[in-house]
């Protein structure tokens, strides 16, 4: 800081560097500046040279501007500029012991993008002849990988990438761009854009380049062409002059994600191109990597932070240490690193209730799928490859909320419904043989680079139903998801569910949302990504107004996380999920949960049930939409506009739900947009009369192509939370339906019940739906009671139980930690049983009158994925 003579103020300037946070005994580091003015452009010409001091100098010793690690300890560095414009610089250093990786790289290089083994065989497979639909047919479901094609394609970009005298780097959210000249020089500091502090445009920009260094590098290993080569040699040089390949000096390496990129990049080229590059610009560019890339990346080493940008950091710290390893032996450190951070990751990631989205998820996956693979490559150990997270838990989540008929995901916290999980779904078919995973690849990505690039010839494809058997819906209790569908394709619908615990800077305070998604259109839909700039949008975008869950008095969520699945039974024809979001919402109520019921593949059924702290509370549901919502009447309804009747449609081109709002009685529906984030579409409010408990009972009709004719009639209330009705399909089925409580009983068309829900049900319109010998079902959900003409139940714990009446089989599910007795009765075939149910989900049988636990009988349904959401094995494996 100087004092400005003409102006009486002081103008602030600044001094970049690379502060390198640790070495070890032996290693070295010179540090380099670049200096910037009040207006933010770099000084040219400005030679202010640093004197360094080292305390204690027996740890750390400064020769100049280069600094050697002498023992372990830690020392203070500091740097005197000798000019008063630019004030001294101090920090610490640890200096550790040597370290040596359990596992010894034995791969020679080139190691990172191919082995030389696997690049002969990649030859093969793109010199074969183009697949035809003689040779390979393809279906309306998939496609064949024509690698050859796929092959040409990418030479043609990577010779664009060889051409090309600049590129333009794009920033949507902001619509601004970067218009970049070859050769590169570092970028000045460039101002944020309005409502934004610390705005990354390197993000983009490195991943930019990271791009180009891989595919010229892999057209180079693959064809031998030496001009791709010697593109990606000037980049790198390049490179290795800037001062650092991070944007925040304030910041070091901590939250930039370019010194990531550029590591990967880097890294990878350097491993490839090393053959037709000199020894001096092998050096530039060794210690580049080392100094600009590991060395500021060591301030992560024991980090434990399991968000996306450090987890990405941990990669690039394997790709610098693969890269250097034979040449520099400080970079072991890095490589047994990222090994012990990517196994803990994996680990908390599969027993953990944390996540940052799908969007953030797979963006981390995708990065730790390259690591696995590469540690496997050079070492060959495939503990991470073969982590049941990568393995199992995440392709079973991104099949499971894979939209029907097209490709698209729900946008929980900051994501967006396209993503990109090509690499991860090839990665998991050609590793494990994951045939679902296969299937996705040659249905949605056979002309992804991914395809070309990892997808093995002879990977499976097996459509997901097929995949699944049947059990297509799933629950994912430690993170708080579910997904309950009818399947995948062109007139199936799927509704995603949240309540989660995660409580990351991603998250939005979303807890107990749903999103339905009917023929591959969004219905029910979520702001998505959050706005940054403060304002309507981003109150909207992070906030419970912007989801579909529960205001109090016009608030949403006061934090983020809360949430959790406290139950759950996944029963052919009549899967129950509830989620309990209560701690989300602070002072604002006593508990909040909601319930969800998928009946016969067919339709929902939604249970809020919200307790609040005083009577003249008011409870509000809302329902968002980017599409058209009509009224009772097919009047189309506007914002600002109430409706009369409980039944709302909401319409998008060719799907449809129908919202049914059945209790309570009195309610206030209005249309809604948001003042200042109108763009996100309009919303359904349902308003509760005032009262300390209030039920919200609602079904959803989706319809798609052949609407079902699907009505409610002689709806009964009871008590507090007791309501009854009727559901009729023309010529298909009746349900008779109640929802109660353990506490309460309930009465209807002659039946008494005590529980959460009971559902029974005859596909013969006019006869007695629990009459044996013909087809129906008795569906419970955490019941205790139920008993009417010809049939008594009964049990001291809440049970879950469904019953063909025809076969008088069915299963039973007992949630609870200890065994529970149960008496069941049906009078019209003589049964009577006496049953003790153990915990967990037991397989009935009436006529033999026993119970034997689901697993030793192979079966899939139920809670088979309500842990980890891995598909049970069964005698295809």
């Amino acid at each position: 800081m100087v004092k400005n003579q003409e102006r009486g103020v002081i103008d602030l300037y600044r001094v970049e560097m690379i502060r390198v946070p640790l070495l070890e005994t032996g290693e070295t580091h010179t540090l380099a500046f670049r200096f910037i003015g009040p207006s933010g452009s770099v000084l040219q010409g400005c030679t202010t040279a640093g004197i360094v001091t080292c305390t204690p100098s027996q740890v750390l010793q400064a020769k100049g501007l280069t600094l050697t690690a002498l023992e372990p300890g830690e020392a203070e560095v500091k740097v005197d500029f000798g000019d008063n414009r630019f004030p001294s610089v101090c920090w610490r250093i640890t200096v550790i012991p040597p370290s040596e990786p359990i596992h010894r790289i034995t791969a020679q290089s080139p190691r990172i993008l191919f082995l030389k083994e696997e690049a002969k065989a990649f030859r093969r497979r793109i010199r074969g002849k183009e697949d035809t639909a003689e040779d390979a047919p393809e279906t309306a479901e998939v496609l064949v990988i024509q690698y050859a094609r796929l092959w040409h394609s990418y030479v043609e970009r990577a010779a664009g990438y060889l051409n090309e005298t600049g590129f333009t780097v794009h920033y949507p959210s902001i619509s601004q761009e970067w218009h970049v000249s070859l050769p590169l020089e570092e970028p000045e500091p460039t101002p944020d854009p309005q409502g934004y502090t610390d705005f990354p445009y390197w993000t983009m920009y490195a991943r930019a380049i990271e791009e180009r260094l891989i595919v010229l590098s892999t057209v180079y290993i693959v064809t031998g062409k030496v001009d791709y080569a010697e593109k990606a040699r000037g980049y790198l040089l390049a490179l290795a002059s800037y001062g650092k390949w991070y944007e925040f000096d304030h910041r070091g390496a901590e939250g930039n994600l370019s010194n990531a990129h550029f590591l990967i990049g880097v890294s990878a080229a350097y491993d490839a191109i090393r053959d037709i590059i000199t020894e001096g610009e092998r050096l530039r560019i060794r210690d580049a990597i080392l100094s600009k890339g590991l060395q500021p990346l060591a301030i992560d080493i024991g980090n434990r932070d399991r968000h996306n940008i450090v987890a990405a950091k941990h990669v690039a710290m394997m790709f610098g240490a693969a890269a250097i390893a034979d040449e520099v032996p400080y970079a072991a450190k890095y490589l047994q690193a990222s090994l012990d951070y990517l196994t803990g990751y994996l680990d908390f990631k599969l027993n953990s209730g944390e996540t940052e989205g799908f969007l953030y998820d797979q963006v981390a996956a995708r990065h730790v799928w390259m690591a696995a693979d590469l540690y496997r490559r050079m070492t060959g150990n495939a503990d991470l490859v073969n982590h049941p997270y990568l393995a199992e838990e995440l392709p079973e989540r991104l099949l499971h909320f894979l939209s029907p008929v097209v490709n698209t995901f729900p946008n929980f916290s900051d994501s967006f419904y396209k993503l990109d999980i090509a690499y991860v779904m090839a990665m998991t078919a050609s590793h494990h043989a994951h045939p679902a995973a296969g299937w996705y690849m040659r249905r949605y990505e056979a002309e992804h680079p991914a395809a070309l690039l990892y997808l093995k010839e002879e990977t499976l494809s097996i459509n997901p139903e097929a995949y699944y058997q049947g059990a297509v819906s799933a629950v994912f209790q430690p993170v708080g998801w579910a997904a309950l569908r009818s399947g995948w394709g062109r007139g199936d619908h799927l509704l995603c569910f949240t309540s989660s615990p995660s409580a990351k800077d991603h998250n939005h305070r979303d807890q107990n949302q749903i999103m339905l998604n009917v023929g591959g259109e969004w219905l029910l839909t979520g702001p998505g990504y959050q706005d940054y700039v403060p304002g309507p949008r981003a109150d909207y975008t992070i906030g419970t107004i912007g989801h579909n869950s529960l205001l109090v008095n016009g608030q949403g969520q006061q934090s983020l996380g809360g949430g959790h699945i406290c139950d759950s039974s996944l029963f052919p024809s009549f899967e129950v999920v509830s989620g309990d979001a209560s701690a989300s919402y602070g002072e604002s109520l006593r508990s909040y949960r909601r319930t969800l019921y998928h009946i016969d593949a067919s339709y929902y059924v939604i249970v809020d049930d919200a307790e609040l702290n005083r009577e003249g509370d008011e409870a509000e549901l809302l329902f968002h939409t980017t599409s058209s919502i009509y009224g009772h009447d097919h009047a189309l309804l506007g914002p600002g506009e109430s409706v009369k009747k409980p039944s709302l449609i909401i319409r998008g081109e060719e799907a449809s739900v129908r919202l049914l709002f059945l209790a309570p009685g009195s309610l206030g529906i209005t249309v809604q947009e948001y003042p200042g984030a109108e763009s996100y579409g309009p919303f359904i409010s349902v308003k509760a009369a005032s009262g300390s408990s209030i039920r919200f009972v609602t079904l959803l009709i989706p319809q798609c192509d052949d609407p079902r004719n699907i009505t409610v009639d002689h709806v009964a209330t009871s008590g507090i939370s007791g309501i009854g009705f009727t559901v009729l399909e023309e010529g298909e089925r009746r349900d008779f339906m109640m929802f109660c409580d353990t506490t309460e009983t309930m009465d209807y068309e002659g039946y008494s019940f005590s529980g959460a829900a009971v559902r029974w049900s005859s596909s013969m319109m006019g006869q007695d739906p629990l009459d044996t010998g013909k087809p129906g079902r008795l569906d419970l959900s955490s019941a205790t009671r139920f008993a009417g003409q010809g049939i008594r139940y009964r049990s001291d714990k809440p049970l879950s139980l469904y019953l063909e009446t025809g076969s008088l089989r069915g299963a039973v599910y007992n949630g609870t930690t200890r065994a529970s007795a149960c008496e069941l009765c049906l009078d019209s075939s003589g049964i009577r049983l006496d049953l003790i149910v153990p915990p967990g989900k037991h397989n009935l049988d009436l006529k033999q009158g026993w119970i034997i636990p689901a697993e030793e009988r192979g079966e899939t349904n139920g809670n088979a994925r309500t842990q980890y959401g891995a598909r049970k094995k069964t005698d295809r494996d």
